[in-house]
């Protein structure tokens, strides 16, 4: 059996990219995970992510949120990792 772990790991994303995606689409973290999988097999979907991630360090930073720093370095590492987004 697959642990919320591998899931994340399977995923293609770290875990506070995970759980921004999840809090973005209100969904359980292992159904960003599962949903994270499927996206980032099509440019569309990359996309999409990014637009999570972006979303969700907005409003982390405007709503002052403990999770602002992570969510924001989430965004910046999943750019990095996709600069065909830029």
């Amino acid at each position: 059996m697959l642990s919320l772990v591998d899931c994340i790991a399977f995923s293609g994303l770290t875990p506070d990219q995970v759980e921004a995606v999840a809090c973005y689409k209100h969904v359980p973290v292992i159904v960003a995970a599962e949903w994270a999988e499927s996206a980032l097999d099509t440019s569309e979907g990359t996309h999409e992510v990014e637009v999570a991630l972006a979303e969700e360090a907005r409003l982390a930073n405007s709503h002052h949120l403990s999770s602002a720093a992570s969510w924001d370095r989430a965004l910046d590492e999943f750019r990095h990792q996709h600069p065909e987004l830029i």
